[in-house]
Order: C-alpha cells, then sequence, then structure tokens
C-alpha cells in the first residue's frame, strides 16, 4: 500500500503538550494522530462530540488569547486548579489587557 503524508501547522505550545501526553501514554505523535485517523475512518465522522465555543471555560479561553497573543503559558503562574494568574507587578500591560480586554 502506498503512504501519504499529512502537514499540520499547530502553535509551540500545543505541540510540546501533545507530545509530553503521547509520551506519558506511551505513543509517538504520529501513532496518536493514526489512530486519530483511524478512529474517523471506523466511525464515518470525528470520534468524539464537536461543542461549540461555549462550551470552553473562562480558563481556556484565557490560554486561547495567549496563545494569539505570544505570551508563553509556561512563564505564567497558576493556583491550585490550574488557573492562570497574571500578577498585576510583574506583568501590568498583560494585566490591564486581561481585565480590561
Amino acid at each position: 500500500m502506498s503512504m501519504s503524508s499529512i502537514t499540520v501547522r499547530i502553535d509551540d505550545y500545543s505541540k510540546h503538550r501533545f507530545d509530553n501526553i503521547c509520551e506519558e501514554i506511551g505513543l509517538t505523535p504520529a501513532v496518536a494522530i493514526n489512530t486519530f485517523i483511524r478512529a474517523v475512518l471506523r466511525d464515518g465522522g470525528i470520534p468524539f462530540p464537536l461543542k461549540t465555543d461555549d462550551s470552553f471555560s473562562q480558563q481556556e479561553w484565557m490560554e486561547a488569547a495567549l496563545l494569539r497573543k505570544g505570551v508563553p503559558i509556561e512563564t505564567l503562574e497558576a493556583d491550585e486548579q490550574g488557573n492562570i494568574i497574571i500578577d498585576k507587578e510583574k506583568h501590568p500591560d498583560l494585566y490591564d489587557w486581561a481585565v480590561n480586554g
């Protein structure tokens, strides 16, 4: 059987997280993506429910906005629940953006 390639663009932070999760469960990223593709073919669709943007938590919205802004999330602090804390003294511009939009 002949083989084909798929190229996907993804932000560095998401790729790093994806690679780490794959490693934790003992898969390479290529095997994980191939597994997803096979599940789509088997099910005749995406093998999990797709949700509207309304289903994102405030934390997920903040992470996505910070990524679009080019802020490396791992440089920020988080509380016990994993919520991002933006220190007004350390990051005044970012704090103002987060509070005032």
